[in-house]
């Protein structure tokens, strides 16, 4: 089977870790070619170091482009630190990378991997979308260049920002809005299937008996510091992995990007648009065994062979 090329969009970030490491841990799946960072949970110079030193720790080397030092039109807010902790991952320690980001940002590398990739460059953006808007302003040609867009974003019930908006999409609500009309098809999982997600220690820990020891005890801290609850963006990329655990609704989704009370609300369109239309998909429900399974791969992947 032919692996998929995936570039992760991110701002690591506790959930953000699981993303990366769910990432990582399907080598037989996805041929990672790079990672991405942008500000949100914190400051993009914290977040791009955060990329370095997790897959220092998951013994991974891949590409990490920094990329925006604001939001498209504002600029970014204090660390979510109740979220993420002061370092942006939950108070963890990890081991500090010697590697060096990448000289290029993340726009260009997105940009230069898609020709690479001739057409099949898959994004997971798990983070505020405004590196692919960029790359989008920057390139007119990208998006006839991406074959598909996994979103962590939006909700079709409440968000957590506001009463429709979700972070990802709100904090930058206007690049999602460019992302969500470039033409891309886009898979949504948003807030309504992501919150049923939540893996607790009593799982986890069954789950990585063989795991590395210092990868479970940074896991088990990630797990803890978020007593347990749902690591959205883990759910995203496990999507990519499997999406038979998923029922999907073909629809085209907007954005609103100027309405303060709305911002970042996510707009399906009525359901009688044409088929044509209907290029994105949206999470809509999913049976958690599936979930389950992926996660327990992830765990079982990070043995002492594997970090040999």
């Amino acid at each position: 089977m032919n692996r998929i090329p995936v570039i992760i969009d991110t701002d690591p970030g506790v959930d953000d870790f699981f993303c990366i490491a769910i990432g990582c841990a399907n080598p037989d799946k996805f041929d990672l070619k790079a990672i991405t960072t942008i500000g949100g949970n914190n400051f993009t110079r914290v977040t791009t170091q955060n990329a370095l030193n997790i897959l220092k720790l998951l013994n991974t080397e891949v590409p990490v482009a920094p990329g925006a030092d604001r939001f498209l039109t504002e600029e970014f807010g204090e660390p979510v630190v109740s979220a993420h902790g002061r370092n942006g991952v939950g108070e963890a320690v990890l081991p500090v990378s010697d590697r060096a980001p990448e000289p290029v940002r993340a726009w260009d590398m997105i940009y230069r991997t898609a020709v690479e990739c001739e057409g099949d460059l898959h994004l997971v953006t798990v983070g505020p979308v405004t590196n692919v808007a960029l790359a989008f302003l920057k390139y007119p040609d990208l998006p006839s260049l991406i074959k598909k867009i996994t979103c962590m974003g939006g909700s079709t019930l409440e968000g957590n920002m506001n009463a429709y908006g979700e972070a990802n999409i709100a904090h930058d609500a206007l690049a999602a809005k460019i992302v969500f009309n470039s033409g891309v098809p886009i898979d949504m999982i948003g807030l309504n299937v992501t919150l049923r997600c939540n893996v607790g220690r009593d799982i986890f820990d069954k789950m990585s008996e063989t795991t590395r020891p210092e990868v479970r005890k940074v896991m088990q801290q990630l797990i803890d510091f978020r007593r347990g609850e749902a690591m959205h963006d883990a759910v995203a990329i496990a999507t990519l992995v499997d999406d038979s655990w998923i029922e999907w609704k073909e629809t085209r989704v907007d954005v609103e990007a100027h309405s303060e009370k709305a911002k970042g609300w996510t707009m399906m369109a009525p359901t009688r648009i044409p088929k044509d239309e209907r290029i994105h998909r949206v999470a809509w429900d999913m049976k958690i065994e599936g979930y389950y399974a992926i996660f327990e791969r992830m765990a079982k992947y990070y043995t002492e062979e594997q970090g040999r």
